[in-house]
């Protein structure tokens, strides 16, 4: 081989070399450029949030889920938009979801299809008219058939 097709070679195999590692360092820095673009979501430690549920004990089918807010001071929380999203306990199921609508000033109530017995779980996603988003989950185990 002369040393013109030695060093055209050579040549092309740094040029890889320089390709991969510029891969290599792209797919490394993408989770970082792309968790820097997030944004972030403040959380609000001082509202309380206490959930309850109807009927008890929870059979297959409607049930009420009623949440309150209430600040630090213990005044209510308005005008907040409360997403309601039951799983079940196990994987492979449909979740349900419903939106909760304000019935008094702080207090919210949605109505959920448990439409299977078993063990469930629910998750609150709340989003406080100051921006704020608190998220919240409490299980509701042995819902009854029919």
């Amino acid at each position: 081989m002369g040393h013109a097709k030695k060093h055209a070679r050579l040549g092309r195999c740094r040029a890889a070399h320089v390709v991969r590692g510029l891969i290599f360092l792209l797919g490394c820095a993408t989770p970082f450029a792309v968790a820097g673009c997030r944004a972030r979501t403040a959380t609000a430690h001082d509202i309380s949030v206490h959930e309850e549920i109807a009927p008890t004990p929870v059979r297959e089918g409607m049930a009420t889920v009623t949440i309150h807010l209430a600040n630090a001071q213990g005044e209510p929380v308005r005008s907040a938009l409360i997403n309601v999203e039951g799983d079940m306990a196990h994987p492979g199921m449909a979740p349900a979801f419903a939106d909760a609508a304000e019935s008094s000033p702080g207090t919210y109530q949605a109505s959920i299809d448990f439409n299977m017995s078993g063990d469930w779980v629910v998750l609150l996603h709340i989003h406080l008219a100051d921006g704020r988003r608190i998220e919240r989950q409490f299980d509701v185990k042995g819902v009854r058939a029919r």
